[in-house]
């Protein structure tokens, strides 16, 4: 498995750089991933439509960069999407619309299967 180079950058408190995206074409994360300025792509799942191939896809164009790739997601289907996402190699997810504790604790529970 690949290193989760934005978790590095947080562990030795050194700052970030990303951008997000609404779109799941792997040649937009290959031309931010050229910049060499990216540590990381946010793609926001929750405005727009994709499918499970795309997430693969993006996270093999990110690679091709040492780019890490978030992913937010949509209240529903949450869990779905963040373990599908992690299995395609996203290294974190951003959660949505958690309203309450116990909607972060099943967040957590959702990718508890994962160390992100």
């Amino acid at each position: 498995m690949r290193a989760n180079k934005f978790r590095e950058l947080l562990k030795t408190d050194k700052p970030t750089l990303a951008t997000h995206i609404h779109t799941t074409w792997p040649s937009i994360i290959e031309a931010l991933g050229h910049t060499g300025m990216y540590d990381y792509v946010e793609f926001v799942g929750e405005y727009g439509p994709f499918d499970l191939y795309a997430l693969d896809d993006m996270c093999r164009a990110a690679e091709l960069y040492d780019m890490s790739m978030m992913i937010k997601v949509d209240q529903e289907p949450r869990g779905f999407i963040a373990s599908r996402a992690i299995g395609s190699g996203f290294h974190s997810v951003l959660f949505s619309d958690c309203r309450s504790a116990a909607d972060v604790r099943e967040c957590v529970r959702a990718i508890s299967w994962w160390r992100l």
